[in-house]
């Protein structure tokens, strides 16, 4: 079977290994829908301490459907999304996983469009462990795939103002197309004094950071009202980075870290996350703006990570 494997600095390529073999208790799934997310950059883009890396990895954003099952409850050709945790394993035509490691989608749609509930349950369970946002002012730090499932999701959930930043014009205008109320441009504009006259000069309630970006956690911390709270979301590439900790402790911020893939059940976000499209609450499947067959997925990481031609939110069809 093919497998993607990173081996070296952004560079990519296809490998021929053995199909995975399923035992006692775990399905074998054959992948349909593979899609690049942020995260998958710290491996494909920042130097890793040997090459080549394991075959499957950077890919965590997987789904298909089992063809041979061992596990009670999970049946041959059901469609699920694949979760390969922290392994980041999943960019193969087969991958064998235990049932906690699954979650069943519809028969019916498009199956990229359905992985879209992978990012997305990620956001529910940030945005879960923030609590009510109704009536309040919030900054979206980074418009990425994950910062525009933030904003649109803020906005469904009623918070009062919703501020965007992000240096890519285009991505600035996604978020206008999802109603946000104010979208900035720290290249060009005054991003910390706009968002204070947005907020009546005392700052955000709650501010996100999703693009992993030190200038983003700066960003973040600078617009945050006093007592109010920064959540903390987007991975940078690398493992330590600067925080302006006196700003944290001058206005007795609350910071919170979320990652869905360590909490208890990494599966339930992604549950609720379908639950909500299947009732269509929202659909997080707009993010997607370009489409690749599995033999292009050295060009897709390529695009993705120089965020070329528009690039958003990549699918692989397999």
């Amino acid at each position: 079977m093919k497998a993607v494997q990173v081996v070296g600095p952004q560079r990519l390529r296809l490998v021929e290994v053995p199909t995975p073999v399923p035992g006692p208790g775990q399905v074998l799934v054959r992948m349909e829908a593979l899609s690049i997310c942020g995260t998958d950059m710290r491996r494909y883009r920042h130097p890793q301490p040997a090459y080549p890396l394991e075959p499957g990895v950077p890919c965590h954003e997987c789904a298909g459907t089992i063809v041979e099952s061992r596990a009670e409850g999970w049946n041959e050709g059901q469609r699920v999304i694949f979760l390969p945790a922290l392994n980041l394993n999943g960019g193969a035509e087969y991958v064998v996983g235990n049932p906690s490691m699954l979650v069943p989608i519809p028969p019916e749609g498009d199956i990229g469009e359905w992985l879209m509930c992978q990012p997305w349950g990620t956001v529910l369970f940030s945005l879960e462990r923030v609590g009510p946002v109704l009536g309040k002012r919030v900054v979206v730090v980074g418009q990425g795939a994950i910062g525009l499932l933030f904003t649109m999701t803020l906005l469904r959930m009623g918070a009062g103002r919703v501020i965007v930043v992000d240096p890519l014009e285009e991505r600035l205008a996604l978020a206008r197309r999802q109603g946000a109320h104010l979208a900035l441009n720290p290249h060009g504009q005054d991003a910390v004094r706009m968002a204070s006259e947005a907020t009546d000069g005392q700052g955000a309630d709650l501010v996100v950071e999703a693009s992993g970006e030190p200038g983003g956690i700066d960003l973040a911390l600078q617009m945050a009202r006093v007592y109010g709270t920064v959540v903390l979301f987007g991975v940078p590439e690398e493992d330590r980075v600067a925080l302006n900790y006196f700003e944290a402790l001058r206005k007795q911020l609350t910071l919170v870290a979320t990652v869905s893939a360590t909490c208890e059940d990494p599966a339930r976000p992604i549950r609720l996350a379908v639950a909500l499209r299947r009732q269509g609450w929202a659909d997080p499947a707009w993010v997607i703006t370009h489409r690749f067959p599995l033999d292009e997925a050295p060009r897709a990481y390529d695009l993705y990570a120089r965020r070329a031609e528009g690039v958003v939110k990549a699918v692989l069809r397999v």
